[in-house]
């Protein structure tokens, strides 16, 4: 049966290009242009080869368009430029599925072809105008097609913007910059990435529905590997979603891009999954379902078997058991129980398909004519109590299991979705009973598909981990500066700078000398620098500092503390070259004890001590040693030991160079060069006399 749908996009197609009429209409939602059921999709690429599933009745057909940007870039599969886009839709459309794109070029772009994450593709302007040119030229060949369509936008890249950074807009893009028309006034970085990419699609073809992917390891906590807290995570996920700014159409995600047999013959982690994990990725679909009001395409889904002996764990015939646990209680019996728990978490499609070229696909794939290969016995590795000792249904590459579950799943009937709940901001009620109701008359919408009219708690008292950076809300968080701060993230990194230092006057016994600072970074700073002073400080303005014999550490007042790329900031100082006096007989708390000099101070042996700090002070004391340098970043051991002779809970500060990538065996936030770590559940107090440790690797 085909599906109708209805569309409002006008096309014209020249003979020397695509020209779009400016759409009436805004962008379509899922429910009434996408099947009204919980629908099957398959991966299906070459164009004329849509009789592969003409037996299977399905919802969807997906297809990547990638290669590049160059000479091997999806443009460029059929002659004239564009041709298989337009040949391929078309032909879904004729089969009566809902086309399924994913727009996946950064990464094979040059010039860091294949570098992933793709920072530097991202900040490389004359790759993202080529990149946006051709979004344009998709979103017109979409546009010229007519019928709905969906797009995921970059698999992967949501993910790796929020691993870097839970605050989108600290991870740099070229977008303004690239120098696309469209694209002036945008932000050059990950929200004003996403903006555009919506904006376009609101300009060219309002007939796609945009998708953005959500990976279950973005929060550097795996949902799996991990055993992440699903609901924690969500919420995390969910806050990054919210901080982009922008509303997509629909999310996907996915159980795994390669079958577990493939991982467990590569010595990787295990992929196959229990039914814990099952249960774990629902209540993770379902809480970001309910937080975001969106629904979710479960993409890629892996398609062998443990069941036919086909699937023997050799190329194109790997195992795995996702589909069977859709699926197989279908087949034995017409269960449908998982597959309404997973509709009931806000899935509307579930879709099958290989990752890479040698994974198990649907139908026969290599043409190896081998239908019955011996059974092998994977039962200590795929979690079953049989052997893959059925023989083949047909020619299929999986011996035809998904094609069988497919079939009987439409044949018992497909399940319905549960109608589309509208939002808090777009139902009509007046939720938080503050006499307004819905976007835009309620000023706590910010949009008709804001799912909480309710006036949120500031960041800093929300009780979640907005910024991602292990600490919670005021106090803890040194993001935070007061309970009712709405803004979690710790900002400007600290950053040390050169500086040029220029002696104004000098009189012998002392001088005074003006010091200028420049940014030579490409992103905003707080400033900081280092020089040798001869003598003391005795005065200084328009800065802060520290002096430890010779070595001054200045920073920035709190007028001047950031410093834009390129820009300069000026302080001076005047200091005596007179001798200064022993720590112990400065009339200082240089240790912050509470006690200033000999005899009051324990740690001062004499009037001439230059050490006030005490030899046992009975708390917490660290030290770090790097492990591993490679110039751009490095990892270190941090021992902690309790000199005490009672237990105690153990934190250390720590002023590092860059910015934490990852950190072991500890709970830990950073703001500029400090950073604050304390110990785990497991290790958080530390007995007199002992000690522990932790570790961490870092970018500079």
């Amino acid at each position: 049966m085909k599906h109708q749908f209805f569309t409002s996009a006008q096309a014209v197609i020249l003979t020397c290009g695509l020209s779009i009429l400016a759409p009436a209409v805004s962008a379509l939602p899922m429910a009434g242009n996408t099947p009204p059921i919980l629908a099957m999709g398959v991966g299906n690429s070459p164009v004329g080869e849509a009789g592969r599933h003409a037996d299977m009745p399905l919802g969807y057909r997906f297809q990547y368009f990638t290669g590049g940007l160059g000479a091997d870039d999806w443009r460029k599969w059929l002659s004239p430029d564009g041709s298989f886009a337009d040949k391929w839709l078309e032909e879904s459309h004729q089969a009566g599925l809902t086309p399924v794109i994913t727009y996946y070029e950064i990464v094979h772009a040059a010039p860091y072809r294949f570098e992933e994450p793709p920072s530097r593709n991202l900040q490389t302007p004359a790759t993202m105008k080529a990149y946006f040119e051709n979004w344009i030229f998709l979103l017109q060949r979409i546009a010229a097609f007519g019928h709905p369509v969906v797009v995921q936008v970059e698999p992967d890249l949501w993910g790796y913007i929020e691993w870097s950074n839970s605050d989108p807009a600290q991870t740099g893009v070229a977008v303004a910059s690239s120098g696309l028309a469209q694209a002036a006034g945008y932000e050059n970085n990950a929200r004003g990435f996403a903006k555009l990419m919506k904006a376009l699609r609101d300009q060219y073809a309002p007939n796609v529905i945009l998708g953005w992917h959500v990976s279950g390891w973005a929060t550097r906590t795996d949902l799996i590997v991990n055993q992440g807290d699903p609901d924690k995570l969500a919420v995390e996920t969910a806050n990054f979603y919210r901080s982009l700014d922008t509303e997509f159409d629909v999310m996907f995600t996915e159980t795994s891009d390669r079958d577990s047999g493939f991982y467990q013959l590569q010595g990787g982690p295990d992929r196959w999954w229990k039914q814990e994990d099952f249960d774990r990725f629902r209540q993770f679909v379902s809480r970001l379902h309910s937080e975001l009001n969106q629904d979710v395409i479960i993409w890629q889904i892996p398609v062998g078997n443990t069941l036919y002996r086909k699937c023997n764990n050799t190329p194109n015939h790997y195992q795995d058991n996702r589909p069977e646990y859709f699926l197989k209680p279908v087949v034995d019996s017409g269960d449908t129980t998982r597959l309404q728990q997973f509709r009931d978490a806000g899935v509307v499609a579930l879709l099958f398909g290989a990752g890479q070229d040698d994974q198990t696909r649907y139908f026969d794939y290599v043409k190896d004519a081998v239908e019955d290969p011996a059974p092998i016995d994977n039962r200590a590795r795929n979690r079953t109590d049989h052997l893959n000792d059925l023989p083949a249904l047909n020619s299929d590459d999986d011996g035809g299991f998904l094609r069988l579950g497919i079939q009987r799943y439409y044949a018992n009937g497909a399940l319905p979705l549960a109608p589309r709940v509208p939002s808090q901001c777009g139902d009509g009620i007046d939720n938080d009973h503050d006499g307004l109701t819905d976007f835009p008359n309620d000023p706590q919408c910010q949009s008709p598909t804001d799912n909480n009219e309710v006036e949120p708690l500031p960041a800093c008292t929300d009780g979640v981990d907005n910024d991602s950076d292990g600490w919670i809300d005021y106090p803890d968080d040194p993001g935070c500066s007061a309970a009712d701060d709405g803004d979690e993230s710790n900002g400007p990194v600290l950053t040390s700078l050169p500086s040029n230092l220029a002696i104004s006057s000098d009189w012998g016994t002392g001088y005074c000398a003006d010091v200028t600072v420049r940014n030579n970074k490409q992103a905003t700073v707080l400033w900081q620098t280092g020089f040798e002073a001869a003598g003391s400080i005795s005065n200084i303005w328009n800065a802060n500092y520290t002096q430890t014999g010779k070595q001054v550490t200045a920073s920035g007042d709190e007028w001047n503390k950031e410093l834009a790329p390129g820009g300069t900031a000026n302080f001076g100082f005047c200091a005596d070259r007179s001798p200064a006096p022993a720590v112990c007989s400065d009339q200082l708390d240089n240790d912050g004890d509470g006690l200033a000099d000999y005899p009051d101070d324990p740690g001062c042996s004499s009037a001439e001590d230059g050490d006030e700090t005490d030899a046992n002070p009975g708390q917490i004391q660290h030290s770090l040693h790097v492990d591993a340098d490679w110039g751009s970043g490095y990892c270190a051991t941090v021992t902690v030991n309790n000199l005490g002779v009672s237990g105690q809970q153990w934190s250390v500060d720590l002023n590092i160079a860059g910015r934490v990538d990852n950190l072991w065996n500890g709970i830990y936030g950073q703001s500029g060069i400090l950073l604050k770590v304390k110990g785990e559940v497991w290790n958080a107090t530390l007995a007199g006399g002992a000690s522990t440790s932790f570790g961490f690797c870092a970018s500079r």
